[in-house]
């Protein structure tokens, strides 16, 4: 039997190598990619109702709820923003009295915490309308696509983003 001889500097090499594998295995593992940021529109990819309009989206996230705020750039150069909108990431239903009616929002994250669904319905004179909103993080959290929709889904519009 043949005994393989290592020198020493090569096994300190070898466990400096595994060391440095395992760091950086961890590191990546203990920074999730969330929506939080910064977003501005790619007018190349997103459905062409958006093209007069240059829009960021900023959105905060925590553990327990994502606030998604828009700010639409106009050509004159005025500035339109939409209301804040907090989404429960639990999954519970936020029903609240406002105006007339009953708004009731849900909103269910997937496992993988890259897709946030979203449910809005506003009842009023006993109809419901409102909408579906989809939030969608690529595999490398760069890009954000939002595909929005009535209630039975139809027409849906599709805005993508890029993480500034």
């Amino acid at each position: 039997m043949k005994i393989l001889r290592i020198s020493k500097q090569t096994i300190l090499r070898i466990l400096i190598s595994g060391l440095i594998l395992n760091a950086s295995l961890l590191l990546s593992a203990q920074t999730p990619v969330t929506f939080a940021g910064n977003w501005e529109i790619d007018h190349t990819k997103s459905d062409k109702e958006f093209k007069d309009y240059n829009i960021t989206c900023m959105i905060e996230q925590t553990s327990e709820t994502m606030t998604v705020t828009q700010d639409f750039h106009l050509n004159e150069g005025q500035i339109s923003s939409l209301h804040p909108i907090t989404f429960n990431l639990s999954g519970k239903e936020v029903s609240k009295e406002e105006e007339g009616g009953i708004d009731k929002i849900t909103a269910v994250l997937s496992p993988n915490k890259k897709t946030l669904t979203t449910k809005y319905v506003r009842t009023m004179n006993g109809s419901d309308y409102g909408s579906m909103t989809i939030y969608m993080l690529s595999a490398d959290g760069k890009t954000l696509t939002v595909k929005s929709s009535d209630l039975k889904n139809e027409s849906p519009m599709i805005q993508v983003y890029n993480r500034k």
